[in-house]
């Protein structure tokens, strides 16, 4: 059975035509374009063509203009005001947003950031203490990325004599905290149509709008940076006013003026000429994120705050320690809990659970991330510390992990989360029956026939269809991020060439696929593990195109995402690389050969000038029912 199925939509042809017609676009960019729900002539062009004319008007949103208004009373009298956020890009990048322009508008500001650890997500108990003993001061709290869910915390600090403002974009309750404002157009009363507005471009919008009645000049291009980059750090879609403030706002982040994100950017090691979204989201965003995961995330917003160079420098670097802390401590949970998978067999279940004591918590998602990937399973990862285990869920798209949770919850101190990802708490001793009972349900409520990983693609494209033309279309609907991904292809009926290691530890693939009279290069970054995959004739290869640039040359090479099985394996290899494959492995006189493939590759064609291939080594072994092997990433072991 295949563990990975293609998901590719058909669409009219007359509605494909159309588009072609209507933007003088290939086919296959008119069908990326259907795939991102774009149809009618407006919304493409709109799309095609971001402009802040077509920003929603902030006004409609529920509670915003009154918001703007109690923070002008706010200015007018001089009270104190505090603004309250969470510990990721999002978090830190709207706290920043109001404090640039709340200082700029003369307030007294002040702001609070939540210890990941010891305070967890929102209004934390430990934050709410400090009030009541006069240790915090305030006069109108602003909760950004958080407050939603704080029923009981707002009507304390209301009883204080306090008003709350929130702005958040997280899921609302049946019951909204009875907040002086209440900004998230989440909810069932806000007309607003850009839901999927992040905290960081909700702050932004808010901010504008204020600035509809203060009139602060030269200021809005520092916000719509920090904006755009919590926008693409929040896996928020890239589609309405998320596309126009990233659009935008990578423009300004090209030529930043935000003293701190230019050192950081510099600290980096981002060479490119052009930041892109992937700059963001798989470069900047994990620098600033590992303040609050190995630190505190006060560090990152007094970067993106300081107007000192030499402070920036200093904490840009210090960004750039911690994100070098947080690789290693995901590494070495990575490895712990891979070497107890391998050991206890948990990957032949049908969800892993894997625990470790005093593991680091702020990294547990990205770890159960990995480990999903490694192994097609949905996984949770779960650090154990005096007794009580703290965790992290990721899933597949067959698998509601929340739905999961919920049917498991006599185990749980407490969880959270949605379809996908999930946190959880629970006593140590319920670890394995709430393993084993999470196996059952996953037994009882998905068949086998289920359980597979979907790979979505855009379209399928032969290789004479990848030329500049098509190259410069995709590149016209950047920036690309969740809800307008880089668009990816399915490759079929190709021949793959020229296959070997690349990179400082042979961790990358690079190869050729060919078809009739055309080739083109091929690379596959991490791809090592898929190696076996690779090798065992896939039906098509996922690919993305890219344009490669060296030495002053240019040319268009694909890079590999994932690979699409055969339903059933079938190869067909000459006799005579049969035979010589089985005369070395009867020769050995070990019961397991242990070779590198590639390496016996070269030894195999050296000693009996043939032209075999990696390729024929594993198809031959697959259809030998009596051999047994395994492929480790590049190392092959042959049990006689």
């Amino acid at each position: 059975m295949k563990n990975s199925k293609l998901k590719i939509n058909d669409f009219d042809i007359n509605k494909i035509e159309k588009i072609v017609k209507e933007f003088n676009l290939t086919n296959i960019s008119a069908k990326i374009l259907l795939n991102r729900k774009l149809e009618n002539h407006d919304d493409i062009y709109e799309f095609l063509y971001p402009d802040f004319k077509n920003f929603e008007n902030a006004a409609i949103y529920k509670d915003l203009d009154k918001g703007c208004k109690r923070i002008l009373h706010a200015l007018k009298i001089k009270e104190k005001i505090l603004i309250y956020g969470d510990y990721d890009v999002d978090g830190v990048t709207s706290i920043s947003q109001f404090m640039i322009y709340l200082k700029k508008a003369g307030a007294n500001v002040l702001y609070y950031v939540p210890d990941r650890e010891s305070e967890g997500y929102g209004i934390s108990d430990f934050f709410l203490e400090k009030i009541k003993k006069n240790e915090i001061d305030f006069d109108l709290l602003v909760t950004v990325d958080c407050g939603i869910a704080e029923i009981e915390k707002v009507n304390e600090i209301n009883n204080l004599n306090k008003q709350v403002i929130i702005l958040d974009h997280h899921q609302c309750g049946e019951i909204i905290p009875a907040a002086y404002a209440v900004i998230n157009p989440k909810q069932k009363d806000c007309p607003s149509k850009n839901k999927q507005l992040c905290a960081a471009g909700l702050s932004f919008k808010f901010l504008r709008h204020l600035n509809s009645y203060l009139k602060i000049k030269n200021i809005e291009e520092k916000l719509l940076e920090l904006s755009c980059l919590g926008t693409i750090a929040d896996i928020v879609n890239l589609i309405g006013d998320n596309r126009i403030i990233t659009y935008y706002g990578l423009q300004y982040i090209n030529k930043t003026k935000i003293i701190g994100l230019k050192k950081l950017i510099e600290k980096s090691g981002i060479t490119d000429n052009t930041i892109e979204s992937f700059h963001i989201g798989y470069i900047l965003a994990p620098r600033i994120n590992a303040a609050g995961r190995m630190s505190s995330a006060d560090k990152a917003v007094k970067l993106m705050l300081t107007e000192d160079e030499y402070e920036a420098e200093i904490l840009a670097e210090e960004l750039e320690n911690l994100n070098t802390k947080r690789k290693e401590a995901e590494q070495f949970i990575f490895d712990e809990a891979v070497n107890k998978i391998e050991t206890d067999g948990l990957y032949k279940r049908n969800i892993i659970v894997v625990h470790g004591t005093n593991w680091h918590e702020g990294v547990l998602g990205i770890v159960s991330s990995k480990i999903t990937e490694k192994y097609d399973l949905p996984s949770i990862v779960i650090s154990v510390k005096d007794g009580i285990g703290k965790g992290s869920a990721r899933s597949l798209s067959y698998l509601d992990i929340y739905s999961a949770l919920q049917n498991t919850e006599k185990y749980l101190i407490k969880y959270g989360g949605h379809m996908l990802a999930a946190g959880l708490s629970l006593k140590e001793e319920y670890i394995n029956e709430f393993s084993n009972e999470l196996n059952k349900f996953i037994e009882k409520e998905t068949s086998k026939e289920e359980r597979f990983r979907e790979i979505e693609v855009d379209s399928y494209i032969e290789l004479k269809d990848i030329n500049y033309r098509l190259y410069d279309e995709i590149s016209s609907f950047e920036p690309f991020g969740h809800g307008n991904h880089k668009p990816t292809f399915a490759l079929k009926n190709v021949t793959i060439k020229d296959l070997r290691r690349v990179g400082i530890n042979g961790n990358h693939l690079n190869f050729k696929l060919s078809h009739k009279e055309k080739e083109i290069p091929v690379i596959g970054f991490g791809k090592i593990s898929m190696l076996e995959n690779i090798l065992s004739k896939p039906f098509s290869y996922i690919v993305s195109i890219n344009n490669n640039e060296y030495k002053g040359n240019q040319n268009l090479q694909l890079v590999l995402l994932d690979i699409e099985e055969m339903d059933n394996f079938d190869c067909i290899i000459d006799d005579s690389k049969i035979k010589i494959l089985n005369s070395i492995i009867n020769k050995s006189k070990s019961k397991i050969i242990k070779a590198d493939i590639f390496k016996l590759v070269e030894k195999l064609n050296k000693l009996y000038n043939t032209k075999i291939t990696a390729e024929d080594i594993i198809c031959i072994l697959k259809k030998d029912n009596s051999i047994q092997y395994i492929l480790k990433n590049e190392i092959l072991y042959v049990k006689k």
